[in-house]
């Protein structure tokens, strides 16, 4: 599926045909900024939009009235059920944004880290193993460490170590962690957001601030000045996973731009205009796909 669509907005009479657009989102991002900005973007501008909560409806596995007329749809969120719904909609030949693929690759944190350092981004340091595992191979000054369970999100069950004695005694739900250095010192974290090929770059509080820098006044999302080198940087993860909707999550220290991780649709904090963004990338795909 091509990821190389500028925003465009759509004028011809035969372009401005009320599309239906399937919203696939997990519950908990329905309050959201997205995707609510962009579904009353796409309402605004006259096109039907129906949003489908996994956890809300039932399906027959063999009737496919629920995706009958659907032009596109897209994904906010990781769950069995959405990425379930997105295989069924991708087997009837219904186009997705993003891809279940594509989401399933940053879905498994492991998976990821390994698909970042194929690729040569620069991430930090990153173990994969049981905890006691991993403290067998770590010398004193690789701590800290951050240890993300492999299906973790929102830095849900997130572990900050200091030492091999704390790791070895972690106790770890799951067979598999994803050990990686942390970095003292970061209140801030750099956001670079996609859609398609436009990158907005944005400084936010790290979500591990409130615990590491207790006094620290939180501040508002600021946009920052796009470089080309975050730029291609953003580029080149979208291409690894096969993303068209997502954000990278970043540290920028001494040795450069790092990654964290990568996820996917995110809620775009800070982005001008990010409704108006959204819906006319998924215009111009719509339109792009009627064309191949």
């Amino acid at each position: 599926m091509k990821n190389n669509l500028e925003p465009m907005v759509l004028e011809s009479p035969a372009d401005r045909r009320c599309l239906r657009v399937a919203v696939i989102a997990e519950r908990r991002y329905l309050s959201h900024l997205q995707p609510r900005g962009m579904v009353a973007s796409l309402k605004d501008a006259g096109h039907s939009v129906v949003v489908v909560d996994p956890e809300e409806m039932a399906f027959n596995a063999g009737d496919h009235h629920w995706l009958r007329n659907i032009d596109v749809s897209v994904a906010r969120g990781r769950s069995w059920g959405v990425l379930c719904l997105l295989r069924w909609l991708e087997t009837q030949g219904v186009p997705t944004i993003n891809p279940r693929a594509a989401i399933a690759s940053v879905h498994n944190k492991a998976e990821m880290a390994v698909a970042l350092a194929a690729a040569g981004i620069p991430t930090p340091r990153t173990w994969l193993g049981s905890p006691q595992m991993v403290a067998h191979q770590l010398a004193g000054k690789d701590f800290p460490v951050i240890v993300k369970p492999v299906f973790g999100d929102n830095c849900h069950g997130l572990e900050c170590v200091a030492s091999r004695e704390q790791l070895i005694a972690l106790q770890w739900s799951e067979p598999l962690a994803i050990v990686q250095q942390f970095i003292p010192g970061l209140a801030s974290d750099l956001k670079l957001y996609c859609i398609g090929r436009r990158v907005w770059a944005v400084r936010k509080p790290s979500p591990l601030a409130g615990v590491l820098f207790p006094n620290l006044v939180p501040h508002a999302p600021q946009l920052l000045p796009m470089t080309a080198a975050w730029r291609d940087l953003a580029l080149r993860c979208g291409e690894v996973f096969g993303l068209q909707l997502f954000g990278v999550d970043c540290l920028q220290t001494e040795a450069g731009t790092l990654v964290i991780e990568v996820n996917e649709f995110p809620n775009y904090s800070a982005v001008p205009g990010a409704d108006q963004e959204l819906s006319n990338y998924l215009l111009a795909f719509v339109k792009q796909e009627r064309t191949v």
